[in-house]
């Protein structure tokens, strides 16, 4: 499966994940929200019937004894409607407000005479045409000592809805419904239907625009997925060439410019590949082409076979030997082949010990060399390979110093570090070029040409070595008007 597919599934499965989870909380919170709708009209209903009962009360001489069970039973099935319709009389909306009320006509014929006279006409129908069907919950009326007058009965009286009814901020009694947990109507039933099928068309239309929005989505994000696959390509088939030229500043700007410049060092180590194979081919052509010219003008009797043409034929001999050599430590040290044994050795002693044994080649190139540091000073380091360094350094200069020439070399410490300073005069280097110095047989076109027999591998071979110590090595102009080589090596650390 494409990533652009396990993608547009994501973003579909993530979608339709929170597309039910968000229906299914919102119609859980429609069912709550209309059972408590319900609820509240129910109280509505029970502080109707609560200042109906109150009128009654006060119509009968505020005593219950006066009331019949009948006038508290139909009153209780008047107001016990459908509490999602208007109660309803015929086609007459029933007055919400409180029953046997003569004051509402303008009348006060006394407690007697209402008493007498009844409920109103209203009421003495409904009467004679039977109890209503009663749509609402059932609903009670208790005195104040806990009897019941009139309604319904209950089995658990405390988990009902209660409504106080109050005669001059007095409780003469209590109204008593059962809660609504589930409507049961049509009208209710139908209206939750169309909510619940108005949820679904929502959904899939969502769904429906979520599906195309996550197909451009997979597109989009995937175009520069598309563009480092395609750069890839061109470089797995040797095309180093290639750049991406989006400007992106996210985690695929960075893996794109990351892939421009392993583009970039792939095709710089290409090119010093086949530099270094033309170079090794002319440091080998050189001195074999002298040995075959030399070994042929003896065999033709142009130069006779004697002790000087045998030492001319051994200096060729131990150039290529010299060569083959430089080569196999070069080897070495790239592959870490080369032997390390770690030691606390004395830099300063290291430094002249290898001056003296380079004192030969020092003076027959007519170099003054400066190194008066006397103070000891330690590191942790392998011996034989630090003073192949240091030979390495030293005779870099001796060979591309003018004679005469002058060598100062130089001991500084900071804090953890330790600073040998290789100062030697004219011929210099340009700065653009001193770190092309390090690279294996690098050629320049400067004065500061090679001038005896070496490769031009003990610098790089000198790098390896600092590096396996930890260090750095760097190459710059000198003050002395030659170049300057700086070593950093770090200092041994007190127990």
């Amino acid at each position: 499966m494409k990533i652009s597919q396990k993608l547009f599934l994501a973003f579909i499965g993530l979608t339709s994940i929170v597309l039910i989870a968000t229906l299914s909380l919102a119609r859980w919170s429609f069912d709550q929200g209309f059972v408590n709708y319900i609820h509240s009209l129910e109280e509505e209903r029970l502080h109707t019937l609560s200042n109906s009962f109150s009128s009654l009360y006060g119509q009968s001489g505020q005593s219950w004894d006066n009331v019949s069970v009948q006038q508290l039973n139909t009153l209780l099935r008047v107001f016990s409607a459908d509490p999602l319709k208007l109660v309803t009389n015929g086609d007459r909306k029933l007055p919400p407000r409180p029953l046997f009320v003569d004051a509402i006509k303008g009348v006060d014929s006394g407690p007697e005479e209402r008493v007498r006279r009844g409920p109103p006409p209203h009421l003495r129908d409904a009467r004679k045409a039977g109890p209503p069907r009663r749509l609402g919950p059932p609903t009670s009326i208790y005195n104040p000592a806990g009897e019941r007058l009139a309604g319904d009965a209950f089995d658990d009286i405390d988990g009902s809805i209660s409504m106080p009814v109050l005669y001059n901020d007095e409780v003469v009694a209590t109204l008593y419904s059962n809660p609504i947990f589930e409507v049961n109507s049509i009208s209710a039933k139908a209206f939750a239907k169309q909510q619940l099928w108005t949820s679904i068309w929502i959904g899939l239309l969502c769904l429906s625009l979520a599906i195309i929005i996550s197909w451009l989505l997979a597109r989009v994000l995937l175009m520069p997925v598309r563009e480092v696959v395609k750069g890839i390509s061109h470089l797995s088939k040797g095309n180093y060439s290639e750049r991406f030229n989006l400007d992106r500043q996210d985690e695929l700007g960075l893996l794109m410019n990351d892939i421009d410049h392993l583009a970039v060092t792939l095709e710089n180590t290409r090119s010093a590949k086949n530099r270094w194979f033309a170079d090794i081919s002319h440091e080998l052509r050189t001195p074999l082409s002298i040995l075959c010219g030399e070994i042929d003008a003896i065999k033709a009797g142009i130069r006779p076979f004697n002790q000087q043409q045998l030492t001319s034929l051994e200096q060729e001999v131990m150039r290529i030997k010299h060569l083959v050599d430089d080569l196999y430590q070069l080897s070495l040290s790239d592959v870490g082949g080369l032997k390390y044994q770690f030691e606390s050795l004395n830099i300063t002693q290291c430094i002249n010990e290898t001056l003296l044994s380079l004192e030969d080649k020092i003076s027959e190139k007519d170099i003054a060399v400066s190194f008066t540091a006397d103070e000891p000073i330690f590191i942790t380091g392998d011996a034989m390979r630090l003073r192949q360094l240091l030979a390495n350094v030293i005779l870099n200069s001796v060979a591309y110093t003018d004679s005469p020439g002058r060598l100062s070399i130089d001991l500084i410490t900071e804090k953890e570090r330790l600073l040998i300073v290789f100062n030697d005069t004219k011929p210099s280097v340009d700065a653009s070029e001193c770190e092309l110095l390090f690279d294996p047989l690098h050629r320049q076109d400067s004065s500061r040409v090679r001038r005896n027999n070496g490769a031009g591998l003990g610098l790089t071979i000198s790098r390896n070595i600092v590096e396996a110590h930890d260090g750095l090595i760097s190459a710059r102009p000198s003050n002395l008007g030659g170049l300057c080589i700086e070593i950093v090596l770090p200092l041994q650390k007190e127990s």
